[in-house]
């Protein structure tokens, strides 16, 4: 793997850019506003967004909860409606630690609001054990205070790290969530990383080799978790131009893999931009079209193409496949 990174970034040195190959796996008719995918180690991918939670599959699964995309013959099977008690929500951030998909759903407040983002009317942290072609358990909790957690990170079976996306410097950047029981998954929320102007409006967020990787706007950051477990000072690794923001991100090698997209798209580049984990080097970009993705993950071998990048978009939805 790391050989073909090297091979990888010195094309990106001679020509500024690489071509990706792009197939889909599932429709955006089928599933719109994909926002988040996840695999286990196992291999089972799930995302989440607008329509729900569901794990795509390569193959059919006849299943009352799932639907077939006729066009890829791939599977999408719902474990969880995105409701809170009677209201719609949408799926933001998710995470597994291979038990459980955590997820974290938002019933926007739809009253305007001027110079700020408005709080969303109600969020709910949901927990979800994957079962043969439905969950097996889904378990609801209400945050106690509405917040939209855009990024989603587990550190073990009791923890997650999220991002909190803010207005500009509020406080904190990341916070850190301990489940105190397992059974009505009540939970304690706490700072983890304090808030900064720097940090812009937090998304991305994941946790590789004793190190958090998390994107706050147009930068990345690289947070060394302490020995107690606290936060390092972070490390700017990356910044983008004021054109392009940066959402979902995930580590290949000795990579990260951001997705970047333009703020108006057509008049910016949609792309996957590689970054080395020190900083160091220029970045490798993989340019997506007009797909701009929200969501990213590396296929283990489930549908067939080890390495390949999994992406999900909640502008264009669906869940597309890059590889080269």
């Amino acid at each position: 793997m790391r050989k073909i990174l090297s091979i990888m970034a010195g094309c990106a040195l001679a020509l500024g850019a690489v071509a990706a190959q792009a197939d889909q796996l599932i429709s955006p008719t089928l599933l719109k506003s994909t926002e988040r995918g996840m695999f286990m180690t196992s291999g089972r991918y799930f995302t989440a967004g607008v329509d729900g939670v569901f794990e795509i599959k390569r193959t059919v699964d006849n299943g009352s909860h799932c639907k077939l995309d006729a066009s890829t013959g791939y599977t999408a099977c719902q474990l969880a409606q995105p409701k809170i008690g009677t209201e719609t929500c949408t799926f933001s951030g998710m995470t597994t630690d291979n038990t459980y998909l955590y997820a974290v759903c938002m019933v926007a407040d739809p009253t305007p609001v001027v110079g700020g983002l408005k709080p969303p009317k109600r969020t709910a942290l949901f927990r979800i054990k994957p079962g043969a072609s439905a969950a097996a358990e889904v378990k609801v909790k209400p945050f106690a205070v509405p917040v939209f957690y855009n990024g989603m990170a587990a550190l073990d079976g009791n923890t997650l790290l999220m991002t909190p996306s803010v207005p500009l410097g509020t406080s904190p950047a990341i916070v850190k969530l301990k489940i105190t029981n397992h059974a009505t998954l009540d939970h304690t929320i706490s700072p983890w990383l304090p808030g900064s102007a720097l940090y812009l409006l937090r998304n991305g967020i994941t946790v590789n080799d004793g190190h958090v990787y998390f994107v706050g706007g147009q930068n990345l950051w690289r947070v060394h978790i302490t020995s107690n477990g606290t936060p390092a000072l972070p490390v700017l690794l990356f910044q983008t131009t004021v054109n392009q923001v940066l959402d979902d991100l995930v580590v290949r090698g000795d990579f990260v893999a951001v997705c970047e997209i333009g703020i108006i798209n057509g008049l910016g580049l949609n792309a996957i931009t590689m970054i080395h984990k020190t900083g160091v080097g220029v970045p490798v970009k993989l340019w997506t079209g007009l797909t701009q993705l929200s969501g990213l993950q590396v296929d283990p071998g489930t549908f067939g193409t080890p390495g390949a990048f999994i992406g999900t978009s909640f502008f264009q939805g669906g869940v597309h496949r890059y590889f080269y």
